[in-house]
């Protein structure tokens, strides 16, 4: 026991935590997001829940049923085609917080490798990807999805990838602002003066001092990224498969009857999404609280 307290990285990660759970508003936000990762990987997804979608095309005379009010049966109400809201929003989560996670890991996996090759090496390749990532900023990121979706599909696949392909230059520049000030550190020049080859350098002697603002950056992304779905979803720019259980698209279909008086078809769902974001941008604030040199000395 006195081993692992006296080994620096279990001290760093248990002041970390520490630190992250003096605020309350941290913890709210963390339990909140626990919730939701649970229910993403213990729920599965169920085709039941758009059964009644295209039952009026093949039944002779069927009337789809009308949005019902919150009751015991279905405590936050039901929505066009007949779908449970609750069970929808259930759906929906494990769909925008795997969606999320894919975009947002492989976004920044790819952002950090290259932003520490172009912070270590420098010269023209650092000019290159520097410049490349001036031009994605310069265009507004909604509009650059919709533009990769029209022209390349707008298959869940395809929107994820075109996402990651816009998202990577955020953690690029994140990272080579911080790889330029460790490079010039004492224990890499020594590391150089050794003869140790560059890729050992740049992974395990720069890469693990430039992580902890990735780490907060990775936290506010994740709420983006839901965002960014539903907002797709929203304003119609929907996969091909047009009844994927999303909040965005539950929130689409509920606006129609929201508008004449049915709001739980566009409250719950819109709320669903409002509490991931908040939950997740309360961690990252607490993330960047409990990683701040300034408080955790």
């Amino acid at each position: 026991m006195e081993e692992m307290k006296r080994n620096p990285r279990i001290e760093s990660f248990l002041l970390t935590l520490k630190i992250l759970f003096q605020s309350p508003a941290s913890v709210f936000g963390v339990v909140v997001v626990l919730i939701y990762i649970a229910i993403a990987a213990i729920d599965q997804f169920d085709p039941s829940l758009i059964g009644l979608t295209n039952v009026n095309s093949l039944v002779p005379n069927f009337t789809i049923p009308e949005p019902l009010p919150p009751s015991p049966a279905h405590p936050f109400g039901t929505v066009y085609p007949g779908i449970d809201i609750f069970t929808g929003i259930l759906k929906a989560i494990r769909i925008d917080i795997g969606f999320a996670f894919f975009v947002v890991i492989l976004g920044a996996v790819s952002g950090v490798l290259i932003g520490v090759i172009s912070a270590y090496f420098g010269g023209w390749i650092d000019e290159i990807v520097m410049r490349i990532t001036d031009i994605f900023f310069s265009i507004p990121y909604l509009v650059l999805a919709i533009a990769i979706g029209f022209f390349l599909g707008r298959s869940l696949f395809i929107l994820s990838v075109g996402l990651i392909i816009i998202w990577w230059p955020i953690y690029a520049r994140v990272v080579r602002g911080q790889s330029l000030a460790v490079r010039e550190q004492t224990f890499v020049e020594a590391a150089r003066a050794s003869g140790v080859g560059n890729s050992k350098i740049m992974f395990r002697h720069i890469l693990p001092n430039t992580l902890a603002p990735i780490f907060v950056q990775f936290s506010f992304d994740l709420a983006t990224i839901v965002l960014t779905l539903a907002t797709l979803n929203f304003i119609g720019f929907a996969p091909a498969n047009a009844y994927l259980p999303d909040m965005g698209y539950l929130s689409s279909i509920g606006y129609e009857y929201a508008v004449i008086g049915d709001w739980w078809t566009i409250v719950f769902p819109g709320f669903g999404l409002l509490l991931f974001a908040l939950a997740m941008n309360l961690v990252g604030d607490g993330l960047r609280d409990a990683l701040d040199p300034r408080l955790r000395r």
